[in-house]
């Protein structure tokens, strides 16, 4: 009973990955493309991105995350390390949403 279990649970996690590769093969690509002035949704955008996170409030919290991570290093790497990793993609956030538009 349970070899028959585990024999199915192997054949759908075959599955599941045929699947993520036949996704990962197509050839389309979905960029992302700011919203132009007046369309839906783009004081939304403007206000989140351009003066959040593109503005100063994402830069000065990026530098207090990351300054928070060099002072958590010392004591706790496991802690330290991500969060100066999450600090640096928050400054760079639109350099970094440009290029995963570019590659995906």
């Amino acid at each position: 009973m349970t070899l028959s279990r585990n024999r199915a649970l192997a054949l759908a996690d075959h599955g599941a990955t045929a699947l993520v590769a036949l996704l990962a093969m197509t050839g389309i690509a979905h960029a992302f493309s700011a919203p132009a002035a007046g369309d839906l949704g783009y004081d939304i955008y403007d206000i989140v991105v351009n003066q959040g996170v593109k503005g100063p409030l994402g830069f000065v919290g990026g530098v207090a995350a990351f300054l928070f991570g060099v002072s958590r290093l010392f004591s706790n790497i496991m802690i330290g390390i991500p969060t100066i990793v999450a600090a640096v993609c928050l400054i760079k956030a639109d350099s970094i949403l440009q290029s995963f538009g570019m590659t995906i």
